[in-house]
């Protein structure tokens, strides 16, 4: 109990300096839940600070915030698209019943830059993740875990009030609503290519679950008081912890992308430069998780209560996680049939 602690208070801290991507928090027995996807992004347009451009915009200091909901328009079409997307990249059962989105686009201007910076905070209403399994003996449930890593090409637009059709995923679509003359004159040239790559792309929270940091917490009770955001959910107070994020030998490093590319505007060259912040994740599974991988597809398999004896599993399983591994693969057979037949 003392490493968890230790270990999870470090890991909290080591997250923090990291956009949180995605967390969720799955129960079996649920069946539904409500993980948030966070994408954010930050792209610099650096000019001569003797041009027209530093001129109009050394004192920008402007922002586009919205929040919309099952409700808005667009909102159906959205959720419909990346249903489509999941299913057809990651073939899996998950189906988004609703979600809410919380935009935020803000545009700081200096004497010789002008700083974009993106949160879009999605949080889907999911259900499916449980797959049906016909070996009651095993005692436990098979959680899909493919589709955490999505990724979608699509607009993704809403109508926004007083704003018109705002894209969630395509950063030009920031620029077009307060300076569209820039937008238009970036968008014809080499720096289109940043201002198009999609925001909602979580594909390396698709990092294979082996790299990812696990911890084990028999009660509940530490990951509840240690500020994670578990909650007790389907009667298990058993509870598995997945992070991705932090950086070790075993797990790797973690880095940001960053794309640089030129444009011109009113006759002045720009540098852009895009920078998007390492992925960090965080899966909490209500019960004791063991993951197994077929594939391209990865799934957990999880039971009430652990081994008895079991703290932590990182680095290694304890032996009694290898006598259930044996009852899980019989049981991994008919998710590899299921992912087969679609």
């Amino acid at each position: 109990m003392v490493v968890f602690l230790i270990t999870f208070t470090v890991s909290s801290l080591i997250s923090n300096s990291y956009a949180a991507q995605m967390t969720v928090v799955l129960s079996p027995s649920l069946n539904q839940a409500e993980p948030v996807f966070t994408a954010n992004r930050f792209i610099t347009l650096q000019y001569d600070p003797s041009s027209e451009l530093a001129k109009k915009f050394a004192t920008v200091n402007d922002n586009i915030r919205f929040k919309a909901n099952a409700s808005s328009p667009g909102m159906a079409e959205l959720i419909s698209g990346i249903n489509q997307d999941i299913f057809t990249e990651k073939q899996s059962p998950i189906s988004i019943q609703n979600a809410t989105v919380d935009y935020t686009g803000t545009l700081r201007g200096s004497s010789d830059r002008l700083i974009l910076s993106y949160k879009v905070v999605f949080t889907p209403s999911i259900s499916g993740f449980t797959l049906p399994s016909n070996n009651s003996e095993s005692g436990g449930a098979l959680v899909d875990l493919d589709w955490r890593g999505f990724f979608t090409n699509r607009p993704l637009e809403l109508q926004v009030p007083s704003l018109g059709n705002v894209s969630l995923n395509y950063p030009i679509s920031l620029l077009q609503i307060k300076y569209p003359e820039l937008a238009q004159q970036l968008n014809s040239s080499e720096a289109g290519r940043i201002f198009n790559t999609p925001l909602f792309n979580f594909e390396k929270i698709a990092t294979p679950m082996e790299r990812w940091h696990f911890l084990f917490d028999p009660t509940g009770s530490q990951a509840s008081t240690a500020g994670s955001g578990y909650q007790e959910l389907g009667g298990a107070r058993v509870v598995s912890i997945f992070s991705l994020g932090e950086s070790s030998f075993r797990e790797g490093v973690m880095e940001a992308e960053e794309t640089e590319a030129t444009g011109v505007a009113d006759g002045t060259n720009i540098n852009v430069h895009s920078t998007t912040p390492p992925p960090s994740g965080q899966v909490q599974i209500a019960g004791f998780a063991t993951v197994s991988k077929s594939g391209n597809s990865e799934i957990a398999f999880v039971t009430e209560n652990a081994p008895e004896g079991t703290t932590t599993a990182t680095g290694g399983f304890p032996l009694q996680v290898l006598f259930i591994l044996a009852g899980m693969m019989a049981a991994v057979s008919v998710f590899v049939l299921w992912k087969a037949r679609k």
